[in-house]
């Protein structure tokens, strides 16, 4: 579209001026606030011909009224290459009564060449940061000429008076679709499709496609579409769309593997480009597509199991240490993703006022999730997150007062959200430059979302359970929380030996067999269940369905009080209070007393003596656990059963919960086999 010459007309050209009204119809624009400090820059429309110094300033206008550029940011570069636009006009257009009289490529080359010859040619040598954590150098077009090209689409885009779905560009946000703002993407860009008939193809899937799927799904299928473009411009270049067949998809396979795409983004690309053609054929009906399937199963890269995607402790000490070098608002981001674990589009579009203070004090943050499409609210129990939020609460309002709708706005302009890519952008040049290492030496490269899985797996290896990480993290199913539930060989081993040291002894002293789990925090919530009681020390072992206890508050001669390992520190003050106790009383010579005490201190002693002992009778395994986790999900599903037959619906939804848990445990173990 870019060098497609719109047809334009007088009229047209006058319904340029309607939106310039007020002071945006003067000849000089004052683009700095007054209240600002900074010295006044002023943007001023010298062109001598009318109709293009109409077309400039309504380009200009443009990108002020829809939030690309803000009143209030420094504008003096914009102004010195306005400047030399407006001048390069003066100089060679004079005639000409529109810009849609040439194409942008004649355009482009007429500004180049007076750049040139007035020796002010700016092609700057730019640092890009690969995805190997190196710089390259890449030469950069004259931002002139980058800033006349916007203009000029820009107009281009208003002289098009034919309905979105007829462009070769369609901008999502012009169809009332719900898109994703802290994205750079919110158009669909068919011009880069060299086959007429595919790019039609392409539309008539689209059109059904924006009805039914997201806008990002709606980019991800097109971008499919343009690689297939691409290879058939190379290796079919008379192809037409009855020439799509199974030996074709073949050479695609071999076209996308030359290109060493990563397996994930082949196995995206090929399974995009099938749902487009079988939708076509089936659901869409087009003429001559084929309706046999050309791609199947067998073409997609095999499937790698891939390791747990949080980020590595070592590389979290690192992001402690240098913490604070960070600039205000990435410290204030990363504070908050490491304690939240929010999706990086959640971050970037928090409102200003996403913080919500109950009757109680307590904190709670409230978000967007562009995901699900709906309103998240989880609550707040660090006070650094807190601090982090509420101090940039008071850098906005003091910036932009009320007029700044997010807690993280653009740079380029305060009624536009902080981009997701800008932020992973930045986070990986700081890593660059204190040199931030992985375990093997190598340079550590940040992706958003490992924020979000690391505070998953951090909740996970606290033995939190699932249904409480899922409400956290706003999953829409447990099954999506699940896949925390995967922990690495190393972490297992490590909880295996853990769990191994510890015992837990019951009255006697003597060591519950069976039971190495009664610790687990998960499976003392399974307790809680279908146990009699919760107690400050220890648990109590006696069940539910043994009827109301008979023996309250007499526990230390109960032989249903156990004990474990945790509890030594409760048991050894208790131990110390009884022996002081004793003392009193034989002090005022209260027998009853002293002789419950020299009970009870015999009883502490041997559980203590009992629980020190660093003996083990064995070793566990993983299948050792799985059969006691097995065990523990039998038991309450067997109680959750007899509450249901009871009509007791409150326990029963709480044990659901349990027993969803203890099967995601299970399903994790069984898939370190």
């Amino acid at each position: 579209m870019s060098n497609e010459i719109m047809p334009w007309t007088e009229g047209s050209q006058r319904g340029l001026r309607e939106p310039l009204a007020g002071p945006w119809a003067d000849d000089v624009w004052l683009v700095t606030p007054k209240s600002s400090k900074r010295k006044a820059v002023y943007l001023r429309f010298t062109i001598d011909s009318i109709s293009l110094k109409l077309e400039i300033k309504y380009a200009v206008w443009s990108n002020f009224d829809s939030g690309k550029w803000s009143m209030g940011r420094d504008h003096r570069t914009l102004c010195r290459e306005l400047t030399l636009i407006i001048e390069w006009l003066n100089h060679f257009a004079p005639p000409i009564q529109s810009l849609m009289e040439k194409g942008l490529e004649q355009w482009e080359m007429s500004l180049r060449s007076f750049i040139i010859q007035t020796s002010r040619i700016r092609q700057r040598v730019q640092k890009m940061l690969r995805s190997t954590q190196e710089y390259v150098e890449c030469i950069g077009e004259d931002p002139r000429i980058c800033l006349f090209r916007q203009l000029y689409m820009q107009i281009q885009e208003a002289y098009d008076d034919r309905p979105v779905l007829e462009k070769d560009i369609w901008d999502l946000r012009m169809l009332g679709l719900a898109v994703n703002l802290t994205a750079c993407q919110f158009k669909l860009n068919f011009t880069l499709i060299s086959q007429p008939w595919l790019r039609d193809l392409s539309k008539t899937y689209m059109k059904y496609s924006i009805a039914v799927h997201s806008p990002g799904d709606c980019i991800v299928k097109l971008q499919a579409v343009r690689c297939f473009s691409q290879f058939l411009t190379h290796q079919y270049p008379t192809a037409y769309i009855t020439d799509i067949d199974r030996s074709m998809i073949v050479q695609y396979t071999s076209f996308l593997k030359a290109r060493n795409l990563s397996d994930l983004r082949r196995k995206s690309l090929l399974s995009s480009l099938r749902v487009i053609l079988e939708t076509c054929a089936h659901q869409l009906r087009m003429e001559g597509i084929t309706r046999e399937p050309v791609i199947f199963d067998s073409d997609f890269p095999k499937a790698v199991k891939r390791l747990s995607r949080e980020i590595p402790e070592e590389i979290l000490k690192q992001v402690r240490k240098h913490l604070e070098t960070l600039d205000t608002t990435m410290l204030r981001m990363v504070v908050i993703l490491l304690e939240c674990g929010m999706r990086i589009s959640e971050l970037c579009s928090l409102p200003l006022e996403c913080l919500i203070c109950d009757d109680k004090h307590d904190w709670y943050l409230r978000s967007y999730q562009i995901k699900s499409k709906k309103e998240h609210v989880i609550p707040l129990v660090s006070k650094k997150v807190i601090a982090a939020i509420q101090a940039q609460q008071q850098s906005i309002r003091e910036q932009w007062g009320s007029a700044c709708p997010y807690l993280f706005p653009s740079r380029d302009s305060h009624s536009l959200p902080f981009k997701g890519k800008v932020f992973a952008e930045k986070l990986n040049k700081w890593a660059v430059e204190k040199d931030i290492r992985d375990s093997t030496g190598k340079l550590y490269r940040f992706q958003s979302h490992q924020f979000r899985h690391t505070v998953g797996m951090r909740l996970i290896n606290s033995d939190i359970p699932l249904v409480v990480i899922s409400r956290l993290l706003g999953h829409s199913w447990l099954s999506s929380t699940q896949i925390y539930a995967y922990k690495k060989a190393d972490a297992l081993r490590e909880e295996l030996e853990r769990v191994a040291r510890k015992k837990t002894v019951n009255h006697m002293g003597e060591v519950v067999p069976k039971d190495v789990q009664v610790n687990n925090p998960l499976i003392q919530i399974t307790r809680k269940g279908i146990r009699g009681q919760t107690l400050p020390i220890g648990g109590c072992g006696r069940p539910v369905v043994s009827g109301d206890c008979e023996h309250a508050n007499k526990c230390l001669n109960c032989t249903f009080w156990l004990t474990s390992t945790e509890d030594l520190p409760g048991l050894k003050a208790f131990y110390s209070s009884a022996i002081h106790l004793r003392q009193k009383a034989v002090e005022f010579g209260n027998e009853i007393v002293v002789k419950n005490q020299e009970h009870i201190i015999p009883l502490l002693a041997l559980r203590i003596a009992k629980l020190e002992d660093t003996s083990m009778d064995g070793s566990l395994t993983v299948v050792d656990l799985l059969a006691q986790l097995r065990t523990d999900c039998m038991e309450v599903e067997s109680e959750m059963e007899g509450a249901r037959e009871q009509g007791r619906l409150v326990m029963v939804k709480e044990l659901e919960r349990i027993v969803e848990d203890l099967r995601a445990k299970i399903t994790g173990l069984e898939a370190s086999l």
